[in-house]
């Protein structure tokens, strides 16, 4: 199902949803801070040579090459060394169910239950490219078995990514960035992180994140207005 599309100001969105709830579980201060982290660097990224073209285009749910696992290693050793790294708060971890979001996420937070994790399409990159097509639940399980314990992971469709969706309707997904807010503000959990793509955080934040790149998000739960942040939370 589509939202409703929205014009954004800059990064200052309307509100929205999946689902809406009386009660969203309003935080202490009425802020939520969210981590949006880029996946390590692909197959079909530009950075990774000039074959980037073939997988992009050619090539389904690209998978990470050895310099993105090097860099969400990296996110891993850095979050480990720094007892005051914000991502030691976030209470869930959100990722994009494909195979580069998953495995930046298992290599960055460890293949563990805490902080909990969870699948959500509507992190999906826009799918405008071969490269971001997914696969069903039953193949994804099959390359990360620890994803069938995951929330969201019963609940995948086997076609779940925006295939049937025009390339101008992907291009600038703003239904789903309104949906995926929603689903953000509907969550119990005040310090979230979500590990994803480039070019749908750029959708909904207006900052193009490099490889294992993060951008701090505030979500106010009393208007749904997101404020993006320079550096870390304080």
């Amino acid at each position: 199902p589509q939202g409703l599309w929205a014009q954004i100001a800059g990064v200052q969105l309307v509100p929205c949803e999946p689902p809406l709830m009386q009660d969203p579980n309003p935080c202490a201060d009425g802020i939520k801070r969210v981590a949006l982290i880029r996946h390590g660097q692909g197959y079909h990224n530009w950075s990774h040579s000039f074959t980037a073209l073939y997988h992009l285009l050619t090539q389904k749910d690209t998978a990470l090459t050895p310099v993105g696992q090097g860099q969400a290693q990296a996110l891993r050793k850095a979050i480990t060394a720094d007892a005051q790294h914000p991502l030691h708060g976030v209470e869930v971890v959100i990722s994009s169910p494909l195979s580069r979001a998953i495995e930046t996420t298992l290599l960055a937070f460890g293949d563990s239950v805490m902080p909990r994790r969870c699948l959500s399409p509507l992190a999906a990159e826009r799918c405008i490219c071969r490269c971001d097509y997914g696969r069903t639940p039953r193949e994804l399980a099959a390359d990360f078995p620890s994803v069938a314990g995951w929330e969201g992971f019963d609940g995948l469709q086997d076609v779940w990514w925006g295939k049937e969706r025009s390339f101008s309707q992907e291009f600038r997904p703003m239904d789903r960035v309104e949906e995926f807010k929603r689903m953000l503000l509907g969550r119990k959990e005040q310090n979230i992180a979500v590990v994803g793509h480039g070019g749908f955080f750029e959708c909904f934040c207006g900052v193009h994140l490099g490889n294992c790149g993060i951008v701090w998000v505030e979500l106010n739960t009393a208007d749904g207005s997101v404020r993006t942040l320079e550096g870390r939370p304080e």
